[in-house]
C-alpha cells in the first residue's frame, strides 16, 4: 500500500520550478535521484514548506530557500514522524527520509544558500556492538571505583583508558576469560604502547598513565575472583609526566573548527562544546556538568561548576550562544532521558548526559583528522586561555577566578611563556632592583 502511495504522488502539480531544479541538482550530486524515496522526499518537503508564509516574498512566488531556518527543518521532521506514527510510513523508510534531510541541509550549506546544521533523531539499535558488550564490565569497574571513593573526574579518565585497553583484548561479554587471556591482552597492549612511544606519538608518561589504569582494572578483576595474578608495570614504561604549559596556535584551532564543520555528525553540539572551552578555558568535567538553565542567553552568561573549582559565572560571545540556541532546537533528537536537565547529551542516542571522556575523544578525533596527530586537547585550550589572558594584561587575580584556580601559584605558573610578564612579576617583588 505504501509503495503504491509513493508512486502516485502528484509531483507534476508542484509548479515551483526553482525548487524542483534545486532538488534535482541535489539528487544528482548525491546520487539519490533514482532512489525509491527521492520522489517522496521531494513531495513531502514541498508540502510542509509551502505552508510557511515567511518563506514566500509574495503570493504565488516560489519558496525562498535562502530564508530556510532550523525551525522549518524540524517541522519537516515532525511531519515525517507523524506519518510513521500513523502507519503511513515504515520506521526504516522514515529514517532514510530524515537522512536525506540532513544531507540536503549540507547541500544547501555547500551551495551557500542557507547555513543549516541538522541532526536526525537518534534511534535504538537491535544489534549489540563489541563496545556495547565492553560497557557492561566497564560499568562494573566504575561502580568499584565509586565504592573506593575515587573522584568523578578520575573515574572518567580510567574509564576511557580501559576502553582503550579492551580494544586490544578481544573481550567478549559472558565468555570466561582465564589468566592467560588477560596476560596476553596486557602483553599486546604494552607492545602497542611501546610502539607509540618509539614513534613519538605519545610520551612515556602517557603510556604509564594508561598502564596505571590497567593495573587498577586488574586489581578490580582480582577482587572479583576473575583473575589470580598480580600485574607489575615494566620499568621501561614507568615515567611520571612533567607539568607542562601547552599552547595551541590560532591557526591550528581554526583548522580543527573547520574540520568539525566539515565532518562532524553532531555539528551543533560539537562546535558549541569546542567554543565554550575555547572562550572560558573550562574543564571537560564542567561541560559534562552543564544544565540547560546554566545558560543565560539574555545576559550572555554561563555558569560552570565542579568540585575542584566550585561555581563561577563567565560571559560567552554571541556566536557561541547562537550555536547553543540552535543546538537546543534539536536537543530532543538526542532522546534525552526523562527529567534530564543536562545541556549536552551522549551522541549514542541513550539520552544520558555527555561524559567528559567523550569531550576528550572529540578533540582527539578532529586533531587526527587535521594533523594525523594530537596537537592539542581540552587541557591545551585551557592553558592557552590562561596564557592569552595574562599576556593581554588581565590582572592575575581576575584570571585565577575566571579559570577556577584555588591557589594563585597555579596561575603564576603560566607567566613563564612571556619573559616580560615574568620580569614584571619579579620586579614587583623587588627582586630585580636590588631590594
Amino acid at each position: 500500500m505504501e509503495q503504491k502511495k509513493q508512486h502516485q504522488l502528484p509531483i507534476s502539480n508542484i509548479n515551483d520550478n526553482a525548487y524542483l531544479s534545486l532538488i534535482e541538482e541535489f539528487g544528482l550530486e548525491y546520487r539519490i535521484k533514482n532512489s525509491d524515496f527521492f520522489e517522496y522526499f521531494t513531495y513531502e518537503i514541498y508540502m510542509v514548506l509551502k505552508k510557511e508564509k515567511d518563506l514566500f516574498p509574495q503570493k504565488n512566488a516560489g519558496i525562498q530557500m535562502s530564508k530556510l531556518e532550523l525551525v522549518h527543518i524540524l517541522k519537516i521532521q515532525k511531519h515525517v514522524q507523524l506519518l510513521f506514527t500513523q502507519s503511513e510510513l515504515e520506521n526504516s523508510k522514515g529514517l532514510i527520509i530524515l537522512k536525506y534531510l540532513k544531507i540536503f541541509c549540507s547541500f544547501l550549506r555547500k551551495k551557500e544558500i542557507s547555513n543549516l546544521y541538522y541532526m536526525p533523531p537518534k534511534h535504538s539499535r537491535n544489534s549489540f556492538s563489541k563496545m556495547n558488550l565492553e560497557d557492561c564490565i566497564i560499568r562494573k569497574f566504575e561502580k568499584y571505583l565509586e565504592i573506593k571513593r575515587y573522584a568523578l573526574t578520575t573515574i572518567h579518565i580510567y574509564r576511557a583508558s580501559i576502553k582503550y585497553f579492551l580494544s586490544y583484548s578481544n573481550y567478549q561479554q559472558g565468555k570466561r576469560h582465564p589468566n592467560e587471556f588477560w596476560q596476553l591482552s596486557i602483553h599486546q597492549f604494552e607492545k602497542h604502547l611501546t610502539k607509540e612511544v618509539n614513534l613519538e606519538k605519545i610520551a612515556t608518561s602517557t603510556a604509564y598513565s594508561y598502564l596505571k589504569a590497567v593495573r587498577l582494572f586488574l586489581r578490580f578483576l582480582s577482587e572479583e575472583n576473575q583473575i589470580h595474578f598480580s600485574y607489575h608495570i615494566p620499568k621501561r614504561l614507568i615515567q611520571n609526566g612533567k607539568r607542562s604549559n601547552e599552547y595551541a596556535s590560532i591557526q591550528n584551532i581554526l583548522l580543527v573548527i573547520e574540520k568539525i564543520f566539515e565532518l562532524s555528525k553532531n555539528i551543533l553540539q560539537d562546535i558549541s562544546i569546542f567554543l565554550i572551552i575555547l572562550e572560558t578555558g573550562c574543564r571537560p568535567i564542567e561541560i559534562e556538568n552543564l544544565n540547560i538553565d546554566d545558560i543565560y542567553f539574555h545576559e550572555k552568561l554561563i555558569v560552570l561548576k565542579c568540585k575542584k573549582s566550585n561555581q563561577r559565572t563567565l560571559t560567552l560571545t554571541e556566536t557561541t550562544l547562537s550555536f547553543i540556541k540552535q543546538y537546543l532546537q534539536i536537543r530532543e533528537n538526542y532522546l534525552p532521558q526523562l527529567n534530564s536537565k543536562a545541556l549536552f547529551l551522549a551522541a549514542s542516542g541513550t539520552g544520558a548526559q555527555i561524559r567528559s571522556d567523550h569531550i576528550t575523544h572529540l578533540f582527539r578525533k578532529f586533531n587526527l583528522k587535521v594533523f594525523n596527530e594530537i596537537r592539542f586537547t581540552p587541557k591545551t585550550l585551557r592553558h592557552t586561555f590562561i596564557t592569552n589572558a595574562l599576556n593581554h594584561n588581565i590582572h592575575i587575580d581576575q584570571v585565577k577566578e575566571s579559570v577556577g584556580h584555588k591557589h594563585l601559584i597555579s596561575t603564576h605558573y603560566y607567566f613563564y611563556r612571556d619573559i616580560n610578564h615574568m620580569k614584571k612579576l619579579f620586579m614587583d617583588k623587588k627582586l630585580f632592583n636590588g631590594g
